[in-house]
């Protein structure tokens, strides 16, 4: 979804690879702990290990980009009360070629509670002073392309909250005073950002996400 927004989605992971080749994990716009956008590089049987005992609860890089903003080796984390649970998750993670990474967090222009990460690996050293900067200047990039509504135009959510409501393309055209070509044009594009099979699978993610509201009583 993210190749939808972003114009170079291709470089840009090339220079993530060139930074962190043992893959990468990325969260944007995180809300109520989701993500409007989620991707995760790493190995796949790393991926599936750490899903299946809920490592996110003590990876103390996790915890870091949770409760930090700006940019850490991961070296220089400190594990504090959680330090033993959080070895376990250090130690099984360098049996992946995840030995040393670097971690950036920042929040964006959708407010202090909204966070958005990038963390990556690579097995033979630690990430330099010029890598760590890059890592967070990707990250940057990344959050200015997506923006604070996923991608979408106030438009577009406003066509998302009208299908929500129950209206057809004709009354919503009616309503807006726009064609319903431009309605069915503007739901398509936002069908293709979210990633969506239809307009309603579109609404139901987009309420998920936190970017829309659909019920009339709040």
């Amino acid at each position: 979804m993210l190749q939808n927004i972003i114009d170079d989605m291709e470089g840009m992971e090339a220079r993530l690879r060139s930074i962190v080749p043992k893959g990468y994990t990325l969260a944007v716009n995180i809300r109520y702990f989701t993500p409007e956008f989620y991707v995760s590089a790493y190995p796949e049987a790393w991926v599936e290990l750490y899903t299946s005992r809920r490592y996110a609860l003590f990876d103390p890089v996790t915890l870091w980009c949770r409760f930090n903003e700006g940019v850490t080796r991961w070296s220089d984390i400190e594990f504090s009360a959680l330090r033993s649970v959080s070895n376990v998750v250090m130690e099984q993670a360098q049996g992946f070629g995840l030995r040393y990474g670097g971690a950036a967090a920042l929040c964006g222009d959708a407010g202090r509670g909204v966070k958005s990460l990038l963390c990556g690996a690579r097995e033979d050293r630690e990430l330099d002073e010029a890598e760590l900067a890059d890592l967070q200047s990707i990250l940057v990039e990344i959050m200015g392309a997506v923006g604070q509504h996923a991608g979408l135009s106030e438009a577009e959510l406003d066509m998302l909250r009208d299908i929500g409501m129950g209206m057809t393309h004709n009354e919503i055209a009616d309503a807006r005073m726009i064609s319903p070509a431009t309605v069915k044009k503007r739901l398509e594009r936002a069908r293709v950002i979210l990633g969506a099979k239809n307009g309603v699978h579109a609404v139901a993610i987009a309420t998920k996400r936190g970017l829309i509201l659909t019920d009339p009583t709040f």
